[in-house]
């Protein structure tokens, strides 16, 4: 056995800090990763109940543009109707 001094009793406290941002990096990318397939998973069902909705409504009638009165037009029809 190795004589006891300051590095093999407590250890190198350069060593330590590399090992703790080495190991809480691995856990906030496993976290990262699991967040991002809970994602996935739940936009491809929402997904899939969106078209399978869209499938069972009928598709929509196109809509027709009110057309628009013009000025001399209304003033026309509001003559013809108070004679």
């Amino acid at each position: 056995m190795a004589p006891p001094n300051k590095d093999n009793l407590f250890g190198s406290k350069k060593q330590a800090a590399p090992a703790k941002a080495n190991q809480l990096d691995s856990t906030v990318k496993e976290i990262l990763a699991s967040e991002q397939a809970m994602r996935a998973r739940k936009t491809a069902r929402l997904r899939e109940l969106r078209l399978e909705k869209e499938a069972s409504q009928p598709p929509p009638e196109p809509k027709m543009k009110a057309k628009r009165k013009t000025a001399k037009a209304s003033e026309a029809a509001k003559s013809e109707s108070e004679k």
